[in-house]
């Protein structure tokens, strides 16, 4: 007697992973991030040496200060440059083995960002799990924005008031992001979630990335201006990682908490895509293709280009509706979504008719 084989019908994501697994596009290329850190590296280098030189020879002069504010600018940047291959290790997208992810993902943001790396990695799995659903996704539960009538209404005193007016806020409030994540670091260390020689190891890290750069600065400028340095330097490292990763999925449609979506549909429906180019390639750590890394997370960054050409086929010939646009329409687009909650108590963030499609109905 013969058992007939039970046949299942292949999802949209089994397929499209069929096809980016063929291309070769899930191998690892440790050499492009080896290659990028030690380019990151000589330029940080020189910033810190050509500033002190400048410095020096400016000290007499009215430029000598916009020099540092100029060097605290820059290492904002790179700083939030080895953020991304942090966030690209967390994802293991750098070397096969999953321990040499995290120490290099451990190193590099507590060292060279200043941020914990265990409070991101649980925070940002979690994120990816859910995006964009309420109650569950940590990136939409934020202490001065509201992305629900519900959130703001539950907010009390300052973050009250700049969540009703956080649509004309939000690039100023970019500028403190860096000083949130600090906050959180902190708080993360805190809980009993971590071995304890761990959350020793990160906190020591994260103290000498926060405090050497202060000693440098007030060794060059005087201990007054390294203060406002230092500022100017986290708000440069949080505008850029706020920039970055906001226009992922703010303004996207929201999932009701109990929502039942499917892999492939809960990925690309809440996440939008930002148009590259070989700057914003760069610049934005790959997160300008965000579906392609939130359907493929362990995607080396240099395959994102190619599939985003294949995901963007495939959604075209299932009728998938995938969002994509310019960098600067993106934050339009978060601003007026912050503003239709911010200023309006009869909002429902459920409008968007592709979520109205995959509601449970009764």
């Amino acid at each position: 007697m013969t058992i007939a084989s039970e046949t299942r019908t292949p999802t949209n994501f089994s397929l499209i992973l069929e096809q980016v697994r063929e291309a070769g596009l899930l191998t690892k290329r440790p050499s492009f991030y080896i290659i990028r850190l030690a380019v990151i590296s000589l330029i940080a280098s020189a910033l810190w040496v050509g500033a002190g030189f400048t410095g020096y020879a400016l000290q007499q002069s009215q430029w000598w200060i916009v020099a540092g504010f100029v060097l605290a600018g820059l290492l904002g940047i790179m700083s939030a440059q080895y953020g991304f291959i942090a966030h690209e290790a967390s994802h293991r997208q750098v070397f096969k083995n999953n321990k040499a992810n995290d120490w290099l993902g451990l190193v590099l943001a507590n060292l060279f960002a200043g941020l914990s790396y265990g409070f991101w990695l649980k925070k940002h799995n979690k994120h990816h799990q859910r995006p964009n659903q309420i109650g569950e996704d940590p990136d939409i539960a934020i202490r001065v924005l509201s992305f629900t009538t519900e959130s703001k209404e539950s907010k009390k005193g300052p973050e009250r008031w700049l969540s009703d007016r956080q649509g004309y806020l939000f690039p100023f409030l970019l500028l403190f992001t860096g000083f949130d994540l600090l906050v959180d670091s902190f708080a993360g260390l805190g809980r009993k979630d971590r071995s304890v020689g761990i959350k020793i190891l990160e906190f020591s890290l994260m103290m000498i990335r926060q405090i050497a750069p202060y000693f440098v600065m007030a060794w060059m400028f005087g201990w007054l201006w390294a203060i406002a340095l230092w500022f100017a330097m986290m708000m440069t490292f949080g505008f850029f990682m706020g920039a970055a990763f906001a226009p992922n999925h703010k303004g996207m449609p929201l999932i009701e908490k109990d929502s039942k979506l499917d892999f492939f549909s809960r990925q690309v429906l809440t996440s939008r895509n930002i148009r590259g180019s070989w700057l914003k390639d760069n610049l934005m750590g790959g997160l300008n293709y965000q579906v392609e890394h939130h359907l493929f997370p362990s995607m080396a960054r240099p395959y994102l280009r190619r599939a985003h050409q294949m995901v963007s086929e495939f959604c075209r010939k299932n009728d998938v509706t995938m969002v994509e646009m310019n960098l600067f329409a993106s934050y339009l687009v978060i601003m007026k979504h912050l503003n239709k909650v911010g200023l309006s108590n009869n909002v429902n963030p459920f409008n968007c008719p592709m979520v109205a499609e995959l509601r449970p109905r009764n």
